[in-house]
């Protein structure tokens, strides 16, 4: 539906990956730079010569490489000169397929529209469903015996359960654990939970998502916890709010934006499970009186999730240590940015649809599955190296009995 805003500084590119410049044909084979071009060979633009960069590399020349590396990094994004040295007739068709795409853009921004408007409208026809599911695992509601015997026949159980039943007085309220239990299942999200993040997610009693139609398009995640219980902060409710561009990226899909997330009002640094808590001691030179303070230090933490990162939309000038600086600076904010959009799409559309799926891991298999097949061809061709693998490793075996040498092991073949 959507993808995360990718960036990338001139000054990042390296002449070891600096890529073809747009337009540059694959073949020339039909190409007017072959057939029935009127322009002569010698009005066709300069190339750079493999051989003198190949000695250029080899040689001990910073500087020229370095200048090297700047003009093919001035070179990214422009045309080749392909499109220039094109006969007029062919231009202006070219000219015409440009319109024509741009009147296919108009009707794709259309279609993505109607398609984030049909998942709202599907949304709302979800909610009766989502509101029953947040009723039995809160334990605000219990089942009816037709839900369960439903339940049954999907999961193909008998209708005696081998689970243990409590007989005790004090009956279990709702299903214990369960976001958290689904949340830890999700790949991408358990990552960002640690032991301090479970004990509060402990807490969390459902998962609301929510499409934003007004204004910017969206979606907004709204975490509810049980405020009676919950020791670490008194919200009752944390939001996520995930915006995206007004206009579509070139893919046709909606472009990510910005998030925003809320403040999380901690009853005490000791509960804070973003910080971690030092207690340190300082005397006055005058007074010589000792106190004692507190050095909050930040850690990783799901909790975190709430404090999104920032785009940088700052412009200024830098010198080459400040730029080099700022570019290391960048890509950090980049896989920061990338990380919180993926948690947020897994959790839209992963885990609420599908929440009592992850809970038991049924979803995990899925998940497996779709990642077997896209490396099934990988697996084949590490198969094969494996039966070439033992057969050298058996001859090697057999030369090493027949001259009686006793040799150390090589290593395997992974």
């Amino acid at each position: 539906m959507s993808s995360p805003i990718k960036t990338k500084p001139k000054s990042s590119m390296k002449i070891e990956n600096a890529p073809t410049p747009h337009n540059t044909p694959a073949s020339v084979l039909n190409s007017y730079l072959k057939n029935g071009n009127p322009v002569s060979k010698d009005k066709m633009p300069s190339t750079i010569n493999e051989e003198d960069i190949s000695k250029v590399l080899s040689s001990n020349q910073p500087l020229l490489l370095q200048s090297i590396q700047d003009k093919l990094g001035d070179l990214v994004g422009q045309d080749s000169g392909y499109l220039s040295n094109l006969p007029v007739e062919v231009k202006e068709k070219i000219f015409s397929l440009k319109h024509l795409q741009s009147e296919l853009f108009k009707i794709e921004k259309e279609f993505q529209i109607e398609m984030f408007e049909l998942e709202n409208k599907y949304l709302n026809l979800y909610k009766p469903l989502f509101e029953r599911r947040s009723g039995i695992v809160s334990g605000n509601v219990e089942p009816t015996e037709e839900e369960i015997s439903k339940g049954r026949e999907i999961d193909g159980e008998e209708e005696q359960e081998e689970g243990v039943r409590e007989d005790s007085e004090e009956k279990i309220r709702g299903i214990p654990s369960f976001w958290l239990t689904a949340l830890e299942n999700v790949p991408i999200v358990n990552e960002t939970i640690t032991d301090r993040d479970a004990e509060v997610l402990d807490h969390l009693l459902d998962i609301k998502l929510e499409y934003l139609t007004e204004g910017k398009p969206g979606f907004k995640l709204t975490f509810i916890f049980d405020k009676e219980n919950n020791g670490f902060f008194t919200n009752e409710t944390l939001t996520k709010t995930y915006y995206y561009q007004s206009e579509l990226g070139y893919s046709g899909d909606f472009i990510y934006d910005h998030a925003e997330g809320e403040e999380i009002d901690w009853k005490s640094n000791g509960s804070n499970v973003t910080v971690e808590v030092e207690m340190r001691k300082q005397r006055n030179k005058t007074t010589k009186q000792v106190r004692t303070i507190e050095k909050l230090t930040p850690i990783a933490s799901f909790f975190n999730f709430f404090d999104p990162p920032k785009p940088n939309n700052e412009e200024e000038e830098r010198d080459e240590d400040e730029e080099e600086e700022f570019d290391e600076d960048e890509e950090d904010l980049e896989a920061r940015l990338a990380l919180d959009y993926s948690l947020g799409e897994q959790i839209k559309d992963k885990l609420v649809p599908r929440a009592v799926d992850w809970f038991t891991g049924t979803a995990l298999e899925f998940e497996y599955l779709n990642e077997e097949d896209e490396y099934d061809d990988d697996d084949d061709d590490d198969e094969d190296e494996d039966e070439y693998g033992d057969e050298a490793e058996d001859e090697d075996e057999q030369d090493d009995f027949a001259g009686r040498t006793e040799q150390a092991p090589e290593c395997k073949q992974q």
